[in-house]
């Protein structure tokens, strides 16, 4: 049955877990979530993986009648005098937004000795990306980046929420969930394909942190063409640039970078940073006319922004039911998710295994055993 909304009705990403990954990345060592402490659970168990030390307020029943103004005080003071942190970041929530908490007054009110990015997020502000800019608009106003970084990340936000409206999995209406393709079958796929000398693009097209398990499908890859022998050309693009972002966002592109390299990975072309996944497709169509095209490319991490048209047989490998089906409806002819893509590389420093990868290793081991 065909639903007819001008609006997304499954599930959809929270602002205020996009508000708590946005102080992780500008440095943030202390994050106080002020609202009940089980609002967003699981996206602050998460940051924890990461290094970052979680808190809550608390709020009571009580304190949503009464404010919770004099909790977040109380709290700030005590996890200030315990952790001395170097950077603090307070997000409100859907309660604290309800109640009409000036949360930016009450923090300048405890004039900690430390700046503090505080701001107001509830979960109905829209699209996740506006806790993003909720957040980064305070952070000018404390002096944590500037107003042209500011600028900057405004528009690669914006471009990502477009990109999810109108290609991804924020289409108006009911996205019906469906599974990826058999990994093992795409692996025969990839390495048969590369065994005919197909020119071949690999194209890592990741949203920030994720590119440590999408990266690992780039080194499969570079394994089984070095084993095969094979006489095939194969284009390796990446959203690497390490010029640009968020401190920790320049920090995993350096790091994942420095590895690829030491593992015999040359990336032929730089197509955007670890948070431009949104704007990366002009680049990757440049490089497809250059080279008239390719028969086979694997596109990892976020497939939704990259256009199939010149890439042959396109194979799709990212997170989620949802973007299975939307890759397919896109023109990929394979899909592979990786459903932990997210919760397997927090906290990682080194690229780490991925399903396909694995699975690409896998069979390549079967025929260089057949092969004698």
């Amino acid at each position: 049955m065909k639903l007819e909304l001008k609006y997304p009705i499954h599930p959809r990403p929270n602002p205020i877990a996009a508000a708590l990954y946005v102080l992780r990345d500008l440095g943030c060592d202390v994050v106080v979530l002020h609202g009940p402490s089980g609002c967003n659970f699981r996206a602050l168990r998460l940051l924890e993986r990461d290094g970052v030390k979680v808190f809550t307020t608390a709020l009571s029943d009580l304190d949503v009648i009464m404010g919770g103004k004099n909790k977040l005080i109380e709290v700030l003071r005590v996890v200030y005098n315990a952790y001395n942190p170097k950077l603090l970041g307070v997000v409100g929530t859907c309660c604290t937004t309800i109640i009409g908490e000036d949360i930016e007054a009450e923090v300048e009110e405890v004039k900690l000795p430390v700046k503090v990015i505080a701001a107001n997020v509830s979960a109905c502000m829209g699209d996740n990306v506006e806790g993003a800019l909720r957040v980064l608009e305070r952070a000018v106003k404390v002096g944590v980046i500037d107003q042209r970084e500011y600028e900057r990340q405004k528009m690669i936000l914006k471009k990502a929420a477009e990109v999810e409206r109108t290609r991804g999995v924020a289409l108006p209406g009911f996205i019906e969930p469906s599974e990826g393709d058999d990994v093992n079958d795409v692996a025969k796929l990839i390495l048969s394909e590369l065994e005919r000398g197909c020119r071949t693009a690999v194209i890592l097209n990741a949203k920030k942190e994720t590119a440590y398990l999408y990266s690992d499908i780039v080194l499969a890859i570079n394994e089984a063409v070095s084993n095969l022998n094979v006489n095939c050309d194969v284009v390796f693009m990446a959203n690497l640039m390490t010029d640009r972002g968020l401190p920790k966002v320049r920090l995993d592109a350096r790091r994942i970078l420095q590895e690829l390299e030491e593992k015999g990975v040359k990336v032929d072309h730089f197509i955007g940073g670890l948070d431009e996944y949104a704007l990366t497709n002009e680049a990757v169509q440049e490089v497809v006319r250059d080279v008239g095209g390719f028969d086979m490319s694997i596109v990892l991490g976020v497939p939704q922004a990259i256009n199939v048209e010149g890439l042959g047989k396109a194979i799709g490998v990212s997170s989620g039911n949802r973007t299975m089906t939307r890759l397919r409806a896109l023109g990929y002819c394979k899909v592979v998710n990786e459903s932990d893509a997210h919760v397997s590389v927090l906290g990682s420093r080194r690229i780490v295994r991925s399903k396909l990868g694995k699975a690409i290793r896998r069979q390549l081991k079967l025929r260089i055993e057949s092969h004698g």
